[in-house]
């Protein structure tokens, strides 16, 4: 994969296209990307429940996963043939930057509950009672605080598996990429929660109350949400990857022919 460390600057507009670009990957082989998405997804399920040592093994592996989905929709871009050794590219030979990113990662992740604890105090009875509101409402809480982390980390493992960089470069470069393209991550993130949030809980009031409809339908909400849009933006990073990084104009993948 050519790529270019001077990280292009793209129009706001583009946010949309690595969502539309996802969307294009996901459906030439939507049983792949929604199986690495899913096994994803499970991993870090599971190892978190590890006793004491579940956030360091989440830490640890979440790199190397990610870059296992990236190469996942890099073969389906690049049209190539399904094989392990292609889901492990650029892994082996960087096994040591991309553990030392997980690390970074659990710094930060350490760092941001530490702010939440200072400034939100939970309120009495929190853990006896906690309800959907509770979670709702510490879930808006640690959002912009999370935010930035996942910024920080958005380029640096692909940055590592395709170039071999260093732990330190890979996070400068990264950032820089990220910080020529605000507006274009603005647009990614509105478009997702619009498809993610805004759009279900429309559908949802629109056509449902309490009855059996209104069930169905939200069942169904949650099967696209969980097998279409997941894999759809798990594809969208390495979309946003390609249009960054790589040199001269990239245009977002189509749908191959049906």
């Amino acid at each position: 994969m050519a790529v270019s460390l001077q990280a292009r600057t793209l129009p706001a507009l583009a946010g949309w296209s690595w969502i539309s670009g996802g969307f294009a990957l996901f459906r030439r082989n939507p049983p792949l990307m929604t199986a690495l998405t899913m096994t994803y997804l499970l991993v870090m399920v599971f190892l978190n429940i590890v006793p004491l040592l579940g956030p360091v093994l989440v830490a640890v592996c979440l790199p190397v996963m990610s870059v296992i989905v990236f190469n996942g929709a890099r073969i389906l871009d690049e049209k190539r043939d399904i094989d392990a050794a292609g889901l492990k590219q650029g892994l082996m030979a960087n096994a040591r930057t991309l553990v030392q990113l997980g690390f970074v990662h659990l710094g930060g992740s350490l760092v941001v509950v530490l702010i939440h604890t200072l400034i939100f105090q939970m309120p009495e009875g929190a853990a006896v009672d906690a309800d959907e509101e509770l979670f709702m409402r510490t879930l808006m809480q640690l959002l912009p605080l999370v935010l930035p982390l996942i910024l920080i980390m958005w380029f640096p493992p692909y940055l590592i598996a395709t170039q071999n960089m260093p732990l330190g470069k890979s996070l400068f470069f990264g950032a820089v990429a990220v910080l020529r393209n605000a507006g274009a991550f603005i647009v990614y993130f509105a478009g997702a929660a619009l498809l993610g949030v805004g759009l279900p809980m429309l559908v949802v009031q629109v056509l449902g109350g309490d009855g059996s409809l209104a069930s169905a339908l939200r069942f169904l909400l949650r099967i696209a949400l969980l097998f279409v849009l997941v894999p759809t933006l798990a594809a969208s990073l390495y979309v946003s990857f390609r249009q960054v990084f790589a040199p001269g104009e990239q245009p977002a993948p189509e749908p191959a022919d049906e």
